[in-house]
């Protein structure tokens, strides 16, 4: 029998021809991949200039300028509304940058599979070229149908080559098969990158207005200053006729000084043994500087024409025009320094601080620092607290204060100030202090000096174990304002009482700790202001809502917070063994229809029962906050 001649083996080496070329093309680097990384790391964060500090707004303006606490709350819903751009932004610009890694990997990885492929291709076309070979030759040597032994070798060999020939075909379909899977995975990435790109390119422009926004936000609050401060101006002029308020159905407005001094603080004198180490380093300062010091506590004020000649990026950092103050120190022009005291042991905060004070100009004695003030509302009761800043504070122009743009107002005075410096407080010393009066008196040598337990104000609670507490009023919104405690005996959970019950503002909390992505009950608590460990009970009056994690306690997942209200308690535990502890704590809340603290304001002054010395001094604000999916949030409303 004579073989049909074989064809040659062009099909397969046509096929592999179109696969090398398609596969070759996938080799290609996807464009764009490293462009979205880039622009994912680049979109996260806004530029510090651009941020706007939330306005505290003190109850007498609210009382006496309604329209413009109502301007001041819309300031914080913006401000809210940007942070919460902020925030997407930073999500969305992780995603992508997440996302855009997979892509790179599953470049990397589809590149490594295509060489794999070429390498089979290749070794396929030198199979294909030697079987065309093969069957050339073999087409060319045909033999005459009459040679019976060389037609059935013919034969033979045609059988042969055609098994090679359907192998190679097979081989072929396989090859096909896998350059269209990695066809597939291309289309796939490149849709994928296609995605990215949008991603970025619809979050940049976010950023963008995010950013535009922040910047609009600044004037605007530079504004509301300027009001906040002619108001603040106006009724330290003119106080209002509280006869006439009272009249109209609202609360009496005091003078701003007056409002200051008034909550909690009619203890808290130059003389007062807790303010020794306050008017100890304002003595030592006007020592320094060659002039007398007044150590009594006030607020300065910044003038509606110096808030309105700062850059409009300054004003948006304070919060407030009205800046408290330990001391005055007066100045041989007859004009004066506003001194601040800060302890050397106050605890940081690793949150964002309260706006900075304007930095001083040039005045004799010491190098004058910028420092951040008390959190919103001035705190009640001794050594108001400070919110200790985590960067250097932005430095206020100094042109500021050249034409009396800072004021305080002081026994119906109003005096102009130079500059508001900071200075450091006095270490406690560990010796002995020496006892006044009859040495020979047992209990002169028990007790040296005055502690808190003298101070007992008519209907103070005791505590059970020792101690008392007097709660401060509660507000016209019916919140709690604070405690002034004093701790003693030894330290101990069953001393004090679990927290519970429906406590004011506890409703809230749960609904924006939901708003803010948590889901557990657990994640929110009802905070002591005395602490459970010296006597604190579950009476409201005691009780905040507050985060658990990162407020109640340090917070170490999801990020770091040690300076919650637990560290502070623990510091007050460690000395009360020794002797009696001045505990004060004051929930600062962010506007009068605020129903949920946004920190605490807290202060300790220990002594030795034995000798009547100092055995630890501090202040610290403590945030409302805590890391959860979206960052740092405040649990304040």
């Amino acid at each position: 029998m004579t073989a049909t001649p074989l064809g040659p083996a062009g099909r397969p080496r046509r096929a592999v021809g179109r696969a090398v070329a398609l596969v070759l093309a996938l080799l290609l680097p996807l464009v764009g991949t490293a462009a979205v990384t880039r622009a994912a790391a680049d979109t996260p964060v806004m530029a510090p200039p651009d941020t706007v500090a939330a306005l505290a707004q003190p109850r007498d303006v609210a009382a006496v300028a309604p329209a413009l606490a109502q301007k001041v709350e819309a300031q914080k819903r913006t401000e809210a509304e940007i942070e919460q751009m902020v925030r997407e932004v930073v999500a969305e610009a992780e995603r992508i940058t997440k996302e855009a890694a997979e892509v790179e990997s599953a470049d990397t990885t589809l590149s490594a599979r295509a060489a794999a492929v070429n390498s089979e291709i290749d070794a396929h076309n030198t199979r294909a070229r030697a079987l065309s070979g093969k069957i050339d030759a073999h087409n060319a040597a045909k033999p005459p149908a009459d040679q019976a032994a060389a037609v059935g070798r013919y034969n033979a060999e045609a059988a042969q080559l055609q098994t090679e020939q359907s192998q190679v075909k097979a081989e072929e379909a396989k090859l096909q098969g896998e350059e269209g899977e990695v066809r597939q995975q291309e289309a796939q990435l490149n849709s994928r990158k296609s995605q990215l790109n949008a991603a970025s390119r619809a979050n940049a422009e976010k950023s963008s207005a995010a950013r535009a926004r922040s910047q609009q936000l600044q004037v605007q609050t530079q504004q509301l200053l300027q009001e906040m401060a002619e108001v603040l101006q106006s009724l330290a002029r003119t106080p209002p006729d509280p006869a006439v308020t009272m009249d109209q159905g609202g609360d009496a407005p005091a003078p701003p000084e007056r409002d200051h001094e008034a909550r909690g603080r009619e203890a808290d004198t130059a003389d007062s043994p807790y303010r020794q180490p306050q008017t100890s380093a304002m003595k030592q300062y006007g020592q320094q500087s060659g002039t007398t010091v007044d150590p009594r506590p006030g607020t300065a004020y910044l003038t509606p024409e110096a808030v309105r000649r700062l850059p409009a990026a300054q004003a948006a950092m304070l919060t407030s025009p009205a800046v408290p103050y330990d001391g005055l120190a007066r100045k041989p022009n007859g004009h004066y320094t506003a001194l601040r005291v800060q302890a050397p042991t106050t605890t940081a905060s690793p949150a964002p601080a309260p706006a900075p004070a304007p930095a001083t100009t040039a005045s004799p004695g010491p190098a004058p620092t910028a420092t951040a003030p008390p959190a919103p509302a001035p705190a009640p009761g001794p050594a108001p607290a400070p919110a200790p800043a985590p960067a250097p504070a932005p430095v206020l122009a100094p042109e500021v204060f050249e034409s009396g743009g800072v004021v305080a107002y002081r026994d119906g005075e109003t005096l102009p100030l130079d500059g508001i410096t900071t200075v450091q407080e006095v270490p406690a010393s560990p010796e002995p202090a020496p006892a006044p009066g009859n040495p020979g008196s047992e209990e002169n040598a028990d007790r040296r000096v005055p502690t808190c337990k003298d101070l007992e104000p008519t209907g103070a609670v005791p505590l059970n174990g020792g101690g008392w507490v007097s709660y401060l009023p509660p507000d016209g919104q019916n919140r709690n304002q604070g405690v002034n405690a004093c701790l003693e005996g030894t330290p101990g959970s069953s001393r004090g009482q679990a927290a519970a019950g429906d406590i004011r503002g506890w409703t809230d909390a749960k609904a924006r700790a939901a708003t803010l992505g948590f889901t557990s009950d657990s994640d929110i608590a009802r905070c002591h202001s005395v602490p459970r460990m010296a006597g604190g009970t579950a009476d409201e009056r005691n009780l905040t809502p507050c985060f658990q994690r990162g407020a109640n306690t340090n917070q170490r997942t999801g990020g770091t917070i040690t300076n919650s209200m637990r560290t502070f308690e623990t510091r007050a535990g460690k000395v009360m063994g020794r002797g009696p502890v001045l505990y004060n704590v004051f929930p600062q809340y962010n506007s009068p229809s605020s129903t949920i603290p946004n920190g605490w304001a807290m202060s300790l002054h220990a002594w030795d029962a034995t000798t009547g010395a100092t055995t630890d001094s501090a202040r610290t604000f403590v945030d409302n906050r805590t890391y959860g999916s979206n960052g740092l949030v405040s649990l304040g409303n």
